[in-house]
């Protein structure tokens, strides 16, 4: 595997760097950095590289989404400790059940004596959630979340067009190898077979493409 003069990095690093790095070299060009935009001009004469440009954004997009939400997410868990929920007593001096829905409030409280228990379940709960939105539109969670989803359906589509297309040359195998690669194994780091073997397969094929010095 290529070196690229990084000093103290985990393997995992060298890995994730390589696959990057080749991943530009085979392409002849780095990913687009702005918004998706399908050229319908087959890229070197492979459109299955086109295709992959086009993956590589909503690749990088999506990642980027992903941390967002959960970094908004663990801001809300952080201020509320948790969903919204509610204490329900299991019986007299017999601990509690945290319930999360108005379903698990009337499973654990069906006698018809516990209508009020319900009741200010139930209310507890609506209020907790109201909190909760309350927050969540103060944060913007719940739109990161929605914002994350979309890009990884246009990721997911991507992704299965670029798998299924045939490709042209070596360069067209070897980035539906990298777009593989780099939604089963994102940080490089399965040891089992076949991966190891199959970043190997990826080092030769760019080293087939570009020449000696690509990487």
């Amino acid at each position: 595997m290529a070196s690229f003069g990084d000093k103290d990095v985990s393997p995992g690093t060298t890995r994730r760097n390589f696959l990057s790095r080749a991943a530009a070299s085979i392409a002849a060009a780095p990913a687009p950095a702005g918004a998706i935009v399908r050229t319908e001009r087959p890229e070197q004469g492979d459109p299955v590289v086109s295709i992959w440009r086009d993956w590589v954004v909503a690749h990088r997009l999506c990642g980027e989404a992903c941390r967002r939400q959960q970094k908004l997410e663990t801001e809300l868990l952080r201020e509320f400790g948790s969903l919204p929920r509610i204490k329900v007593p299991l019986s007299e001096d017999c601990g509690f059940i945290w319930a999360y829905s108005t379903r698990e409030i009337d499973r654990l409280l069906p006698a018809a004596d516990q209508d009020e228990m319900r009741r200010q379940a139930r209310a507890a709960l609506a209020a907790s959630r109201s909190e909760w939105k309350t927050a969540d539109k103060r944060v913007g969670y719940t739109r990161a979340k929605k914002a994350e989803e979309e890009i990884a359906d246009v990721e997911e589509a991507l992704a299965k067009e670029l798998w299924s297309a045939a490709p042209r040359s070596v360069a067209g195998v070897a980035v539906k190898l990298h777009s593989l690669l780099e939604m089963e194994d994102p940080r490089s780091a399965l040891q089992e077979a076949p991966w190891p073997e199959l970043r190997t397969i990826l080092a030769d094929l760019v080293r087939i493409c570009a020449g000696p010095n690509a990487i």
